[in-house]
C-alpha cells in the first residue's frame, strides 16, 4: 500500500526556503499537502505547486495525522506548535508532529513534554543541506524519539531524503545539528582565511581550489561551496544571517553545559561582522569578502 494511503494528507507549518522545498517533494510524490506559513508568498508558491493552503496552524492540524514544521526559531516554533490558533490546539489525539527547525534541544524537549500530556507525539528531527536538496528529496535527516514512532513514520521521512540518522531520544538529534554547524560554518571560516592567504601569495584562486579540492584540508561545504566564491555568486542557499544564529545556538547551548568553548566566540564575532557589512541574506561564504577587503585581494571578480 502506497504511504499516502495510510497517512491521508501532510501537514506543513512553514513553507519558506526547506519548507517550500519539501513541499514541492511531498508533492512530486504524490502526497497531498495541507499548508500554512505567514508569508503572502510563501503562500501563494506553495498554493500554485498544488498544496492547500490555510489560514492557520490549527487549520493545518485540523486536517491532518501527521505535521512537519520548518521554522527559523524557538519562539516561532513554540507559538506555531503550542501557543494559540498552533498545532496543539487543532492536532487530535495521537497526531504526530515532525519538528525540523534548528532550535535548542531544550525547546524540543520541551514542545514534546506539552504535547505528551495531551496525547499526541513528536519526533525531533534535524537536517542537512539547503533548499535545492529539500526540493529533490536530497536532505540528510537526524532524528531523535521514540523508536515507535519513528518507524511508523520512516516511509515519509525517507520520501524527502537520501539518509537517516537515529541519533537517540528527544533533543539529541537538535544537538547534533548544533555540533555539526558548528563544524561547518567553522570549516568555512578557516577555508575563508587560508585561501585569501593563498591568493595573496599569488596563487591563482582557481588552481589554488582545484588542489585544495582533494587536499586534506578540504571539507565537504569547501568543494561544494567555493566554487560559487570563485564566480562571485553569494546566491544564499543557506545564509550568512542564519549562520550567526546557528552559532549563537551552539554558543548558549555550551553555556547551558557550563562547558567553555575557544573557536566558536571567534566565529561568531566574524559571522557578525559580516551582517554589519549587510551580508545577512547572503550565502554563508560571504564571510570570505572580509578577508579580501583585509588583504586587498579578489579571489572572485567582484567590484
Amino acid at each position: 500500500m502506497h504511504t499516502t494511503e495510510k497517512l491521508g494528507p501532510i501537514g506543513l507549518i512553514g513553507l519558506g526556503n526547506i519548507g517550500g522545498g519539501m513541499c514541492r517533494r511531498l508533492l512530486d510524490r504524490e502526497y497531498a499537502v495541507v499548508g500554512f506559513d505567514v508569508s503572502t508568498d510563501a503562500r501563494a508558491m506553495a498554493e500554485n505547486a498544488g498544496a492547500s493552503v490555510v489560514s492557520s496552524a490549527r487549520e493545518v492540524a485540523e486536517t491532518t495525522s501527521v505535521t512537519i514544521s520548518s521554522l527559523p526559531n524557538s519562539t516561532i516554533v513554540l507559538n506555531a506548535c503550542a501557543g494559540p490558533e498552533g498545532w496543539l490546539e487543532g492536532a487530535s489525539q495521537e497526531s504526530t508532529l515532525i519538528e525540523t527547525s534548528t532550535i535548542e534541544p531544550a525547546a524540543i524537549r520541551d514542545l514534546a513534554a506539552l504535547a505528551h500530556a495531551r496525547g499526541k507525539h513528536v519526533l525531533d528531527v534535524a537536517l542537512s543541506g539547503e533548499p535545492p536538496q529539500a526540493a529533490a528529496g536530497e536532505l540528510v535527516f537526524q532524528v531523535g524519539g521514540d523508536e515507535k514512532l519513528f518507524q511508523q513514520h520512516k516511509a515519509l521521512l525517507e520520501a524527502m531524503s537520501r539518509k537517516i540518522n537515529r541519533t537517540g531520544d528527544i533533543g539529541t538529534a537538535k544537538t547534533v545539528k548544533l555540533v555539526n554547524n558548528l563544524m561547518s560554518i567553522g570549516n568555512i571560516a578557516v577555508a575563508s582565511e587560508a585561501f585569501v592567504l593563498g591568493v595573496k601569495c599569488g596563487m591563482d584562486p582557481t588552481r589554488l581550489f582545484e588542489i585544495l579540492s582533494v587536499s586534506g584540508g578540504r571539507s565537504a561545504h569547501f568543494n561544494h561551496d567555493f566554487p560559487q566564491v570563485l564566480t562571485g555568486d553569494y546566491t544564499p542557499g543557506f545564509r550568512t544571517g542564519l549562520a550567526l544564529k546557528d552559532i549563537r545556538l551552539v554558543m548558549d547551548l555550551a553555556s547551558s553545559m557550563g562547558y567553555s568553548t575557544r573557536l566558536a566566540p571567534v566565529v561568531e564575532a566574524l559571522y557578525a561582522e559580516a551582517c554589519e557589512r549587510e551580508s545577512a541574506d547572503e550565502h554563508f561564504t560571504s564571510v570570505v569578502k572580509i578577508y579580501e577587503d583585509g588583504a586587498g585581494k579578489r579571489v572572485s571578480p567582484r567590484e
